[in-house]
């Protein structure tokens, strides 16, 4: 599977204070993004499309990762294999604002 990463620039205080009580409920901001991602997806991609997708790229129904420590987290047979991208929040380059960059 080919993925595309997304980088968001975010406040640093708040992505910390989030990362934190997220983290008391065994989920991850990464977690939760890739969630609303998948909602998104299914909201605005036309069914007819969804599946068009899904028949030209077999392996990308599910995208693989590891589940947060909550019941119905996506996971594919085959999560090992994933190889994750790590975000650090507390980069001191990282800009703030909201902007989204693909």
């Amino acid at each position: 599977m080919k993925t595309q990463t997304i980088n968001l620039k975010y406040s640093l205080a708040r992505a910390k204070a989030l990362s934190h009580y997220l983290g008391k409920e065994g989920k991850t901001i990464e977690g939760e993004l890739l969630d609303h991602l998948d909602e998104m997806y299914d909201e605005q991609v036309p069914e007819a499309v969804r599946e068009f997708v899904a028949s030209q790229y077999p392996d990308d129904d599910q995208y693989e990762r590891v589940p947060d420590n909550k019941p119905g987290g996506k996971v594919s047979k085959n999560h090992r294999k994933k190889q994750t991208e790590t975000v650090y929040v507390n980069d001191p380059q990282i800009e703030t604002g909201p902007v989204l960059t693909m």
